[in-house]
């Protein structure tokens, strides 16, 4: 993973930030509504149009930060893994093919060979940008104003960035470099956006049911 380093100067003021809104809630507690949450510049502040009394000119786009990783997290499995997951599928195909479910015979061999690739294929690099717009991913922009909660998982003993979007895919997720570690990247979305996990959905407590029961991901 590469990635560009984060100017000292962003940091610190975001932490000053954080610590006069500490301060200044610790006096006069009030709450704070999502409208009340607005993106701020780093160094310019709108102006307004003469031609347009009260109306503000537009501001220019200006990174706080970027880096490049991985599109998803990768780890090269053993044969066990693979053998585990022919297994299955065996079986799998087995009880469909004698019960006449010949479609769903085409649907896991599908499933399997998605795997395969998904496994034994290293993902390409994306491009990430924290600007004062909002978040960009492969040039592509999603507002502030677009988006919602962030939080932070492991996989593979990788950190991957969640936030909530309101529009397709409803779901950004991307992964930190070793170079920005976690705690620099809460400290600037926490200016913006609400830290908070999600509960789990029924798919995802699903899976983790089914990853108890039959532990596929074997180590290396």
């Amino acid at each position: 993973m590469s990635s560009f380093p984060v100017p000292a100067s962003t940091i610190e003021m975001a932490r000053k930030a954080s610590q006069d809104t500490s301060h200044k809630q610790a006096e006069t507690p009030q709450p704070q509504s999502q409208t009340q949450r607005q993106p701020q510049a780093a160094t310019s502040r709108p102006t307004e149009s003469k031609l347009f009394p009260g109306m503000n000119k537009p501001t220019p786009e200006e990174v706080v930060f970027e880096w490049d990783a991985p599109e998803r997290p990768f780890k090269k499995h053993n044969r066990q893994f693979f053998t585990t997951i022919w297994m299955i599928a065996l079986l799998l195909s087995l009880i469909f093919f004698f019960a006449g479910q010949l479609p769903l015979v085409g649907v896991v061999l599908a499933v399997v060979f998605m795997i395969y690739m998904l496994f034994t294929i290293p993902p390409g690099k994306v491009s990430h940008k924290i600007t004062t717009y909002g978040f960009r991913v492969e040039g592509k922009l999603y507002f502030w104003e677009e988006m919602g909660r962030f939080w932070f998982t492991k996989k593979y003993s990788q950190t991957l960035l969640h936030i909530e979007v309101v529009r397709f895919p409803f779901h950004l997720t991307t992964l930190l470099s070793e170079e920005l570690p976690e705690d620099t990247m809460r400290l600037i979305l926490s200016e913006i956006l609400l830290e908070e996990t999600p509960e789990p959905t029924a798919y995802e407590k699903m899976a983790r049911w089914l990853h108890k029961k039959i532990p596929i991901d074997i180590e290396s």
